[in-house]
Protein backbone atom coordinates (compact mmCIF):
# COMPACT_ATOMS: atom_id res chain seq x y z
CA UNK A 1 0.00 0.00 0.00
CA UNK A 2 0.91 3.49 -0.46
CA UNK A 3 -0.44 4.54 2.69
CA UNK A 4 2.42 4.92 5.15
CA UNK A 5 3.12 2.91 8.28
CA UNK A 6 3.31 6.40 9.86
CA UNK A 7 -0.38 7.21 10.38
CA UNK A 8 -0.89 3.47 11.77
CA UNK A 9 1.73 3.94 14.75
CA UNK A 10 0.11 7.33 15.28
CA UNK A 11 -3.44 5.98 15.76
CA UNK A 12 -2.12 3.19 17.67
CA UNK A 13 -0.54 5.53 20.31
CA UNK A 14 -3.36 8.05 20.34
CA UNK A 15 -1.90 11.44 18.66
CA UNK A 16 -4.05 12.97 15.83
CA UNK A 17 -7.28 12.18 17.15
CA UNK A 18 -9.68 14.71 15.51
CA UNK A 19 -12.85 14.73 17.15
CA UNK A 20 -14.68 17.68 15.92
CA UNK A 21 -15.85 17.78 12.12
CA UNK A 22 -13.65 20.66 10.15
CA UNK A 23 -15.01 23.72 10.20
CA UNK A 24 -14.66 24.50 6.32
CA UNK A 25 -15.13 21.38 5.54
CA UNK A 26 -18.56 21.91 6.85
CA UNK A 27 -18.94 25.72 5.24
CA UNK A 28 -18.02 24.08 2.09
CA UNK A 29 -20.54 21.12 2.38
CA UNK A 30 -23.47 23.54 3.18
CA UNK A 31 -22.99 26.07 0.29
CA UNK A 32 -21.23 23.82 -2.64
CA UNK A 33 -23.08 20.35 -2.07
CA UNK A 34 -26.55 21.80 -2.57
CA UNK A 35 -29.47 21.11 -2.78
CA UNK A 36 -29.09 18.44 -0.58
CA UNK A 37 -31.36 15.62 -2.44
CA UNK A 38 -28.79 16.07 -4.89
CA UNK A 39 -25.70 15.20 -2.78
CA UNK A 40 -27.05 11.74 -1.01
CA UNK A 41 -23.75 9.18 -1.43
CA UNK A 42 -20.52 10.22 0.28
CA UNK A 43 -17.01 9.66 0.58
CA UNK A 44 -14.35 10.22 2.70
CA UNK A 45 -10.50 9.90 1.38
CA UNK A 46 -8.47 9.55 4.86
CA UNK A 47 -11.22 9.59 7.68
CA UNK A 48 -8.98 9.16 10.20
CA UNK A 49 -10.31 9.25 13.91
CA UNK A 50 -13.77 10.29 12.05
CA UNK A 51 -14.11 14.47 13.10
CA UNK A 52 -16.47 14.36 10.19
CA UNK A 53 -18.84 11.28 10.56
CA UNK A 54 -21.49 12.92 13.12
CA UNK A 55 -21.80 15.69 10.60
CA UNK A 56 -22.07 13.56 7.71
CA UNK A 57 -24.83 11.47 9.67
CA UNK A 58 -26.94 14.31 11.00
CA UNK A 59 -27.00 15.31 7.08
CA UNK A 60 -28.74 11.88 6.78
CA UNK A 61 -26.13 10.98 4.19
CA UNK A 62 -25.37 7.63 2.74
CA UNK A 63 -21.32 8.12 4.52
CA UNK A 64 -18.69 6.03 3.04
CA UNK A 65 -14.81 6.15 3.80
CA UNK A 66 -11.23 4.34 2.67
CA UNK A 67 -8.83 5.06 5.96
CA UNK A 68 -5.56 2.95 6.10
CA UNK A 69 -5.39 2.28 9.30
CA UNK A 70 -6.44 -0.86 10.64
CA UNK A 71 -6.43 0.40 14.18
CA UNK A 72 -8.03 3.23 14.03
CA UNK A 73 -11.25 1.49 11.55
CA UNK A 74 -11.52 -1.08 14.02
CA UNK A 75 -12.13 2.04 16.59
CA UNK A 76 -14.77 3.07 14.05
CA UNK A 77 -16.41 0.01 13.71
CA UNK A 78 -16.96 -0.27 17.58
CA UNK A 79 -18.11 3.82 17.47
CA UNK A 80 -20.23 3.17 14.79
CA UNK A 81 -21.39 -0.52 14.05
CA UNK A 82 -24.19 0.02 11.60
CA UNK A 83 -21.08 1.40 9.09
CA UNK A 84 -18.53 -1.96 9.31
CA UNK A 85 -19.67 -2.15 5.52
CA UNK A 86 -19.07 1.52 4.71
CA UNK A 87 -16.26 2.29 6.17
CA UNK A 88 -13.15 -0.13 5.31
CA UNK A 89 -9.78 -0.23 5.08
CA UNK A 90 -7.49 0.37 2.27
CA UNK A 91 -5.46 2.63 -0.04
CA UNK A 92 -7.66 5.57 -1.76
CA UNK A 93 -4.48 6.35 -4.38
CA UNK A 94 -4.45 2.20 -5.71
CA UNK A 95 -8.02 1.33 -5.58
CA UNK A 96 -12.10 2.17 -4.88
CA UNK A 97 -13.76 -1.44 -3.79
CA UNK A 98 -17.09 0.19 -3.47
CA UNK A 99 -19.65 -0.27 -5.66
CA UNK A 100 -21.18 2.76 -7.80
CA UNK A 101 -20.81 6.00 -8.14
CA UNK A 102 -21.13 8.99 -5.71
CA UNK A 103 -22.49 12.10 -5.29
CA UNK A 104 -19.84 14.04 -3.17
CA UNK A 105 -16.52 12.88 -2.70
CA UNK A 106 -14.12 15.14 0.31
CA UNK A 107 -10.68 14.92 1.84
CA UNK A 108 -9.43 17.31 4.23
CA UNK A 109 -5.95 17.01 4.14
CA UNK A 110 -5.69 13.31 3.45
CA UNK A 111 -4.45 12.81 0.18
CA UNK A 112 -1.35 15.64 1.05
CA UNK A 113 0.51 12.60 2.79
CA UNK A 114 2.13 11.34 -0.34
CA UNK A 115 4.12 11.95 -3.54
CA UNK A 116 3.23 13.54 -6.53
CA UNK A 117 2.34 10.33 -9.02
CA UNK A 118 0.19 8.76 -5.95
CA UNK A 119 -1.78 12.34 -5.41
CA UNK A 120 -2.41 12.07 -8.78
CA UNK A 121 -3.94 8.31 -9.53
CA UNK A 122 -6.42 9.51 -6.13
CA UNK A 123 -7.56 12.34 -7.97
CA UNK A 124 -8.15 10.55 -10.69
CA UNK A 125 -9.76 7.80 -8.72
CA UNK A 126 -12.29 10.49 -7.07
CA UNK A 127 -13.23 11.32 -10.76
CA UNK A 128 -13.83 8.11 -12.22
CA UNK A 129 -16.11 7.20 -9.02
CA UNK A 130 -18.06 10.33 -9.02
CA UNK A 131 -21.34 10.92 -11.09
CA UNK A 132 -21.65 13.85 -13.60
CA UNK A 133 -21.89 17.11 -11.83
CA UNK A 134 -20.69 15.10 -8.91
CA UNK A 135 -18.39 17.41 -6.74
CA UNK A 136 -14.75 16.97 -5.14
CA UNK A 137 -14.15 18.95 -2.12
CA UNK A 138 -10.80 19.43 -0.79
CA UNK A 139 -9.74 21.19 3.05
CA UNK A 140 -6.57 22.25 4.23
CA UNK A 141 -4.49 20.93 1.57
CA UNK A 142 -0.84 22.52 2.06
CA UNK A 143 0.52 25.07 0.41
CA UNK A 144 3.98 25.77 -1.40
CA UNK A 145 4.01 29.19 0.61
CA UNK A 146 3.69 27.23 3.92
CA UNK A 147 6.59 28.19 6.46
CA UNK A 148 7.65 24.87 6.59
CA UNK A 149 7.10 23.61 2.84
CA UNK A 150 11.22 23.78 2.24
CA UNK A 151 12.12 21.72 5.12
CA UNK A 152 12.39 18.35 5.74
CA UNK A 153 14.32 15.92 2.91
CA UNK A 154 13.40 15.86 -0.92
CA UNK A 155 11.13 13.60 -2.32
CA UNK A 156 9.64 15.07 -5.45
CA UNK A 157 9.60 18.91 -6.70
CA UNK A 158 6.42 19.26 -4.34
CA UNK A 159 7.06 16.55 -1.57
CA UNK A 160 8.67 16.15 1.74
CA UNK A 161 9.36 14.05 4.48
CA UNK A 162 10.82 13.80 7.88
CA UNK A 163 9.46 17.53 7.99
CA UNK A 164 11.11 18.73 12.01
CA UNK A 165 8.08 20.81 12.90
CA UNK A 166 6.41 19.91 15.61
CA UNK A 167 2.91 19.72 13.40
CA UNK A 168 4.99 17.54 11.09
CA UNK A 169 6.23 15.37 13.70
CA UNK A 170 6.51 11.28 12.85
CA UNK A 171 3.68 11.83 9.81
CA UNK A 172 6.11 10.79 7.20
CA UNK A 173 5.48 12.43 3.45
CA UNK A 174 4.00 15.51 3.03
CA UNK A 175 3.05 17.05 -0.39
CA UNK A 176 2.39 20.63 -0.64
CA UNK A 177 0.55 22.79 -3.81
CA UNK A 178 1.06 25.93 -5.78
CA UNK A 179 -1.88 27.22 -7.58
CA UNK A 180 -0.41 25.73 -11.16
CA UNK A 181 0.20 22.44 -9.65
CA UNK A 182 -3.00 21.88 -7.86
CA UNK A 183 -4.95 23.11 -11.12
CA UNK A 184 -3.21 20.83 -13.09
CA UNK A 185 -4.27 17.98 -11.17
CA UNK A 186 -7.50 18.66 -10.76
CA UNK A 187 -7.97 19.59 -14.64
CA UNK A 188 -5.78 16.94 -15.85
CA UNK A 189 -7.94 14.23 -15.39
CA UNK A 190 -11.05 16.21 -16.31
CA UNK A 191 -12.42 18.15 -12.88
CA UNK A 192 -13.61 21.71 -13.59
CA UNK A 193 -12.70 23.67 -9.77
CA UNK A 194 -15.75 25.79 -9.21
CA UNK A 195 -14.03 27.49 -6.43
CA UNK A 196 -10.12 27.77 -5.05
CA UNK A 197 -8.94 29.51 -1.59
CA UNK A 198 -5.83 29.86 -0.61
CA UNK A 199 -5.64 30.52 2.93
CA UNK A 200 -2.38 32.48 4.88
CA UNK A 201 -2.27 32.57 8.43
CA UNK A 202 -0.07 34.94 10.35
CA UNK A 203 0.66 34.77 14.01
CA UNK A 204 1.24 38.16 15.62
CA UNK A 205 1.89 37.98 19.08
CA UNK A 206 3.59 36.17 20.60
CA UNK A 207 5.19 36.48 16.80
CA UNK A 208 7.70 33.53 15.15
CA UNK A 209 8.63 32.21 11.56
CA UNK A 210 5.74 29.93 11.26
CA UNK A 211 3.64 30.73 8.54
CA UNK A 212 0.83 27.82 7.97
CA UNK A 213 -0.91 28.23 3.92
CA UNK A 214 -3.47 25.75 3.08
CA UNK A 215 -5.71 25.08 0.14
CA UNK A 216 -9.76 24.81 -0.19
CA UNK A 217 -11.20 23.75 -3.09
CA UNK A 218 -14.20 22.72 -4.94
CA UNK A 219 -14.22 20.87 -8.19
CA UNK A 220 -16.58 19.25 -10.10
CA UNK A 221 -17.04 16.39 -12.61
CA UNK A 222 -17.93 17.26 -16.10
Amino acid sequence: MTVTQEWETIFRSNTHISLWPWSDLVSYVHRYATPRAEYQRVLEFGCGAGANIPFFLHLGLDYHAIEGSPTIVARLHERYPKLRQTIIVGDFTQSITFNGLFDLVVDRAAIQHNATEAVRRAIALAYDRLRPGGKFIGIDWLSREHSEAAHGTRIDSHTRRDIPARAFKDVGTVHFFDEEHLVELLTSVGFRVQFLEHKVHQVVIPGGNDRPAWWNFVAVRS
